[in-house]
């Protein structure tokens, strides 16, 4: 038998060994962000940078279940067929620009708003969780959804998370207000796991779970502030788009971050560690697609085909996508493959590989339908 002293010297470097391993990590983390911030180029000077959608819009108020108030605002013609974007975390109403000029230009009615604490929305009196993201759509929809019509639903990262908490939450009235749900770049459980898999920190989750899961609620929730300096840009651009992504979704996607407040970014950032909202996505009872950024690694492919899984055995599931060239914010980085896939759910066809317009030219993007396959054989990214 194994005595005492040897247990405790055997379990002394099986702790060396993982501070160890976690310190070797988190170096490489810290050199690949490094090299990565200093061999990235800086802005060009002539560089075509991204601007918010600024055709006619209404600006409104939307008062939540306690009393918050949430900025919500609407374009198109006021009659059209009603889309309903929800943003992602750290972002707001301009999370869109594109798709808002895409589904107007089509005639819909477009409806988008700020999440609590995000935008001009109020940060409310009550502690933030998924349970309170449903209240806040469940209200919104109930102002800007008429009695008799539904939405198509567009959810960007925390904004599918709360469709899916709304669909738990508000079971009865998901076919009631929508008639497709879109859930782009997001999850339904185990963010930390999924993130640090697409980092040098993989191995983490296996040998510490506990650890790695205290680690990413503190990385998550960390209130700093963003600076516009070219360390803080690399890593919003390693985490957020990948390298394929445009200088000006880069700026964009900073200067929204950077708008949202440090605190607001932080309190949301520990439920997003925290959320398991599998109940609701296995109550979305409505045609449901996702899609995911190839070189996503905030919500990875592998969080879209757990997502896709899950539909497939409920039978809602319609598409799943993987975009070529495409990180986490795939709305700025590849808007015309996503509107894409917004038209074919829409005109209700399927989509071939290729770029709008040209369906047999593989090598620029894709949307794969797999209603009837599984997500794993969906295929190689279009």
């Amino acid at each position: 038998m194994v005595s005492k002293v040897a247990r405790m010297k055997i379990s002394s470097k099986l702790v060396v060994g993982a501070l160890g391993a976690v310190g070797a990590g988190a170096a490489a983390v810290a050199a690949g962000v490094a090299a990565y911030a200093l061999s990235s180029p800086a802005e060009p000077a002539n560089a075509k940078l991204i601007s918010d959608y600024d055709g006619p819009h209404d600006d409104d108020v939307v008062v939540s279940g306690d009393g918050t108030r949430l900025h919500v605002r609407s374009w198109g013609p006021a009659g059209g067929p009603i889309a309903v974007l929800v943003h992602g975390w750290t972002c707001n109403v301009g999370n869109f620009p594109r798709q808002v000029e895409h589904l107007v230009g089509r005639g819909y009615r477009v409806v988008s708003y700020d999440q609590r604490g995000h935008g001009e929305s109020e940060p409310g009196a009550f502690a933030y969780s998924t349970g309170v993201l449903a209240d806040d759509l469940h209200a919104v929809l109930g102002t800007v959804v008429p009695a008799g019509e539904k939405a198509l639903l567009v959810g960007h990262s925390m904004g599918g998370i709360t469709i899916m908490a709304w669909a738990g939450k508000y079971t009865d009235e998901v076919a009631e207000k929508a008639h497709h749900a879109v859930l782009l770049s997001t999850f339904v459980r185990d963010a930390v796991p999924a993130f640090a898999g697409a980092t040098p920190l993989a191995a983490l989750p296996r040998v510490a779970p506990r650890l790695s899961q205290r680690l990413g609620d503190a990385v998550l929730g960390a209130p700093v502030k963003l600076r516009h300096n070219r360390i803080h840009t690399a890593v919003l651009r390693y985490s957020a788009l990948c390298g394929y992504a445009s200088c000006g979704a880069v700026r964009y996607t900073e200067d929204m971050v950077a708008a949202c407040p440090p605190d607001v970014r932080g309190e949301w950032g520990h439920v997003l560690a925290n959320a398991d909202v599998t109940d609701g996505l296995q109550k979305l009872a409505i045609p449901t697609s996702v899609a995911v950024g190839q070189y996503d690694h905030l919500t990875p492919p592998a969080d879209a085909e757990l997502i896709a899984a899950e539909l497939k055995l409920t039978g809602h599931l319609d598409r799943f996508a993987v975009i070529r060239d495409s990180g986490h914010m795939l709305p700025l980085e590849q808007p015309e493959k996503l509107n894409a896939l917004l038209d074919s759910i829409i005109e209700g066809r399927p989509v071939t590989a290729g770029a709008p317009g040209s369906a047999s030219d593989e090598s620029s993007g894709l949307v794969i339908p797999i209603a009837s396959e599984s997500p794993g054989a969906a295929g190689d990214p279009i």
